[in-house]
């Protein structure tokens, strides 16, 4: 209920709500269904501008290519706050939504190469927030990928 509580309150003063979960529904859903240690996809469709906490971070289509520098791989994908940074390419979120709990849709505007584009796609995170899979909407190429460990500063 707390939770519930500060995501209405962070919206209530404008704030970006796309890192509310709302754990205690989460709880209260599986309490009713008497279901125990699967965790439910929760129905969200919360507007977003940033991705949330558990998408950003460096993705590789491999264990191995997390090795690989982000803007020269084209195996590695970096989300991080509004950007989308790819091989020769670096995407800005200009809307987005976040469906449930592990599933999210942005709007971005690419720019590499010489050229701007614009491009809807998707994410969808696995059961554990280990892997992600990015799908274009336009022609539905996905691509799964597999989360980096976080780099160490200094």
């Amino acid at each position: 209920m707390t939770a519930r509580l500060f995501c209405v309150f962070a919206a209530a003063l404008g704030s970006t709500v796309g890192a509310c979960l709302p754990v205690a529904s989460e709880q209260e859903n599986q309490e009713s269904s008497g279901r125990s240690g699967a965790e439910s996809d929760v129905p969200l469709e919360i507007a977003i501008s940033y991705f949330p906490g558990a998408y950003q971070g460096r993705w590789a289509t491999t264990v191995a290519g997390c090795a690989d520098d982000p803007e020269y791989s084209p195996e590695m994908i970096s989300l991080q706050g509004q950007l989308l940074k790819s091989y020769e390419s670096v995407g800005t979120m200009r809307a987005g939504k976040r469906q449930t709990s592990k599933t999210m849709e942005a709007e971005f505007e690419f720019i590499g190469e010489g050229a701007k584009w614009n491009k809807t796609v998707a994410f969808e995170l696995s059961q554990d927030r280990s892997r992600l899979t990015k799908t274009d909407k336009g022609d539905g190429t996905a691509i799964r990928y597999v989360q980096c460990p976080k780099l160490m500063a200094g």
